[in-house]
């Protein structure tokens, strides 16, 4: 259920960066420098993110977030960054290529 809640209203631009002030001052540097490089700002590149994310997941992929937020403090928060960061480590591949 969470899960379902982290990318139906994460996928909204100001959701997602309401939420992103919530995570932290250097992985918000870290999302606004990766958003810089598209022209998005720190909010819509995150809601982008999971837009791809709930289009793209396969099931495997949704048991390991949902496992990755079972327990936490604030799952919403914990799931959203887990899902940039994936992202985020996508495109430092691609741009070592």
């Amino acid at each position: 259920m969470v899960v379902n809640d982290i990318v139906n209203s994460c996928a909204h631009e100001k959701v997602a960066e309401a939420a992103l002030a919530s995570i932290g001052t250097q992985f918000l540097a870290d999302v606004r420098a990766a958003a810089r490089c598209k022209s998005q700002s720190p909010g819509a590149y995150a809601a982008a993110s999971v837009s791809q994310f709930r289009s793209r997941a396969q099931l495997n992929d949704y048991a390991e977030l949902h496992s990755a937020i079972r327990g936490a403090d604030q799952p919403v928060l914990k799931g959203l960054r887990l899902i940039l960061e994936r992202r985020l480590a996508q495109e430092a591949r691609c741009a070592a290529c």
